[in-house]
């Protein structure tokens, strides 16, 4: 009686366990399968991306225990390194874009100003892009030109945001997920390509990876790989 109450009991547990991960498939599946929007001119290519700024990542990352979800400060900050570095590397290696320094060595604080009132731009702009993400393919998103604030190098043909959302579990939380079901640890990323002397966005792009996203190097290079796939080479 014993056994078989064990037994049904770790049917059960599978069986959520399955349906926990199946339905966190299906929530990610649109992003994997429709995850790159181009701008007509990039697709045409009309406009070439050679010379990118990248702006400083903002990736924010949880931990998730038994007691619930509570902010890493630390993590995230180094996250937002790595994912930046990365995203350089592969647009670098796999596109053959070159990314230029930000600002010039003169910058004052009117740039710097100027650079940060654009990250919130971007803030702002991101949801109606997540909202209707084809509609980068229709040309209708801009942040104006107002990005000719940055002042950048004459060169330089578009600008990089970044931005993330993850999730780490803690030993007890992957028990329980392993068990039980539920999220499993994840890191989603939204990046966007924007033209550096009119706004537009020329590319959206939401690569996504399953597992620790602080320990994140292969799985994190072959997502953005992925994510860029369909972006022309710079040369």
């Amino acid at each position: 009686m014993t056994s078989r109450f064990s037994t049904d009991h770790s049917r059960r547990f599978r069986a959520a366990s399955l349906t926990g991960f199946v339905l966190f498939l299906a929530a990610i599946s649109p992003l994997a399968a429709r995850a790159q929007f181009l701008h007509p001119k990039i697709s045409k290519k009309e406009t070439m991306v050679r010379n990118v700024v990248i702006m400083p990542a903002k990736v924010e990352v949880m931990r998730d225990s038994m007691k619930g979800p509570e902010g890493m400060a630390a993590e995230s900050e180094e996250l937002s390194t790595r994912v930046e570095k990365m995203v350089d590397e592969v647009l670098s290696k796999q596109k053959h874009i070159t990314t230029l320094s930000a600002s010039a060595p003169s910058a004052d604080s009117q740039v710097k100003y100027n650079a940060a009132d654009l990250q919130t731009k971007f803030n702002d702009l991101l949801p109606k892009i997540m909202k209707k993400r084809s509609d980068v393919k229709k040309g209708r998103f801009t942040m104006g030109d107002e990005v000719l604030n940055l002042n950048l190098d004459k060169t330089a043909d578009a600008i990089v945001f970044i931005r993330g959302q993850g999730q780490k579990l803690t030993s007890g939380k992957k028990t329980f997920q392993i068990l039980v079901g539920g999220m499993p640890a994840y890191l989603k990323l939204q990046i966007g390509i924007i033209d550096a002397h009119n706004g537009e966005v020329l590319l959206y792009t939401d690569p996504i990876l399953v597992g620790d996203p602080t320990t994140a190097v292969d799985r994190l290079r072959k997502a953005l790989e992925k994510g860029f796939k369909k972006l022309p080479a710079g040369s």
